[in-house]
């Protein structure tokens, strides 16, 4: 998961963007690098009887996925070797947006992948898989129906961002503490928050900041709803403005595998009632306990 949500520069450089006042020309540029996730859309409104409803209007849960785009999409056996290559996080923002959470979905948690299509074409039929097959298997809505398969919990929007071009972001949007890293979803909040007030590394060189905010959008695909320069501002707003102590940082409740899938070790599965009570508070807009029980 570290080395997917490195990718919180995109944030920080979306917010430069916007708030520094580049020629309109960068602007078109930098929004038409964003690719635009439709055919997840439309795999979804095929299976809209099946998802969750969302119970609390204007709480929105945005899922953050990251792939290698050079893995083979393949389950099993790319999945367990792709370790680190494929991760989520379940973004949540309060309907009053005076809270967010980051949910850490492991990627070696066992879940029931529906049967999906592949984007290239043919057909994956369902499996009990690692969560991160589920993206080989379908792309971002395989990954979709996997999650609110599990959690019951209506995702309204996705991010996809390409691992290999952000190793050096992060990087470049440390304040200085030599925190980055550590903690990959407080990397991603943070960045996105706090990035319109400045900060060390290259984002304090303009030489520097078009070539990284070019890499930046360049590996990001969103939904429709997110996949412009305005929407993805209005999303780290959202975050800036929350007030302290406003973000919780979460990991899903898991326990070992009790078995082996395919001669592999067991990986994870979710840790009952724990899991379920997370769940339950995502579902009803409640706050959540920082990576512990909720």
């Amino acid at each position: 998961m570290r080395a997917v949500l490195r990718w919180t520069a995109i944030g920080a450089g979306l917010l430069l963007v916007l708030t520094a006042g580049l020629c309109l020309a960068s602007y078109r540029k930098f929004s038409a690098n964003i690719t635009t996730d439709s055919a997840a859309e439309k795999v979804l409104a095929e299976y809209a009887a099946q998802r969750p409803p969302s119970l609390v209007p204007h709480a929105r849960n945005i899922l953050v996925l990251g792939a290698d785009a050079a893995a083979a999409p393949e389950r099993d056996g790319a999945a367990e070797e792709g370790a680190g290559r494929d991760a989520a996080v379940l973004l949540h923002l309060s309907a009053d947006r005076t809270r967010a959470a980051a949910v850490g979905v492991p990627r070696d948690l066992r879940v029931g992948v529906p049967g999906c299509r592949r984007p290239g074409g043919g057909a994956v039929p369902a499996a009990y898989e690692p969560f991160a097959a589920a993206f080989r298997s379908g792309g971002a809505a395989c990954s979709i129906r996997a999650f609110e398969q599990l959690s019951g919990v209506r995702v309204d929007h996705h991010l996809v961002v390409d691992v290999p071009r952000f190793g050096r972001i992060a990087d470049a949007v440390d304040d200085g503490t030599g925190a980055a890293g550590q903690d990959p979803r407080r990397d991603l909040l943070q960045a996105l928050a706090g990035a319109a007030k400045g900060g060390r590394g290259s984002l304090a060189h303009p030489a520097r900041l078009f070539g990284l905010l070019d890499t930046a959008t360049s590996a990001i695909t969103a939904d429709p709803g997110l996949s412009s320069l305005p929407a993805l501002y209005g999303l780290a707003g959202t975050l800036r403005g929350l007030p302290p102590g406003g973000v919780t940082l979460v990991t899903l409740p898991v326990a070992p595998s009790p078995g082996s899938v395919h001669g592999r070790a067991g990986g994870n599965v979710l840790r009952h009632p724990a899991a379920d009570r997370l769940f339950a508070a995502l579902r009803a807009d409640r706050p959540l306990a920082p990576d512990a029980e909720p």
